[in-house]
């Protein structure tokens, strides 16, 4: 008898400590074991909008402020003709070393690719005066299927609908790198030292990016 009263009084604690109907208890994923995908977002990406140019000038060091909408891409150019030292843009924003170079410069870079750190502070170091542009997207040159598009140091360029890939050579003693910005796509397709001749996949309509401010380079999407 009394080894009944010991497992009923065993049951009734068990019951107890059981959790409330309605509250769910946390079982560790198994290998195989199918998972469900987090809800989609219901923002969907800004649509590309005109937006007037904003231009600042400087002489050395400093920074400046931009209004340039956080919802927008931005195309930063960037003019030192006289700079001889280190040239180098960094932003409050996603993202970071903007612009690093040496000796004169010109080039142009993008803004506003991170929505949930918008730029508002740009910060230069250079040594002679200098120029900085920002426009939206009527400003870049569009490159098209098939049409080899030649250019100089960093850049940023179109390609549009129906483009699947690039092909990028580049001619370069120092550091180049190729970046694709799109609505369903924000990826590094490129980053070495020394000529480069490579073909990658780049669905358009999107942005490509070119950072090599030594490098000569050639992009023909098809």
């Amino acid at each position: 008898m009394r080894v009944r009263l010991s497992c009923l009084l065993v049951l009734v604690l068990a019951s107890a400590c059981a959790p409330p109907v309605g509250y769910g208890v946390i079982v560790p994923a198994t290998a195989g074991s199918a998972v469900a995908p987090p809800a989609p977002s219901s923002s969907a990406a800004p649509v590309p909008r005109e937006v007037p140019t904003e231009t600042h000038t400087g002489k050395g060091s400093g920074e400046f402020v931009t209004s340039w909408p956080a919802d927008q891409l931005g195309f930063l150019k960037f003019d030192c003709p006289k700079c001889s030292a280190n040239v180098i843009l960094d932003t409050d924003g996603g993202e970071h070393g903007l612009v690093n170079a040496i000796g004169p410069y010109q080039g142009t870079t993008w803004l506003n690719t991170y929505p949930a750190r918008p730029t508002k502070h740009v910060t230069v170091h250079a040594n002679a005066a200098w120029t900085a542009t920002i426009t939206d997207y009527r400003a870049l040159p569009m490159a098209s299927a098939g049409q080899p598009s030649p250019g100089k140091g960093d850049g940023v360029l179109r390609i549009p609908a129906g483009v699947t890939k690039v092909k990028f050579t580049a001619k370069t003693r120092g550091h180049i790198a190729l970046w694709i910005q799109s609505d369903e796509d924000q990826d590094l397709l490129l980053n070495q030292i020394g000529d480069v001749e490579v073909e990658r996949d780049a669905r358009g309509p999107a942005y490509l990016k070119v950072e090599g401010y030594e490098a000569s380079w050639t992009l023909t999407p098809s």
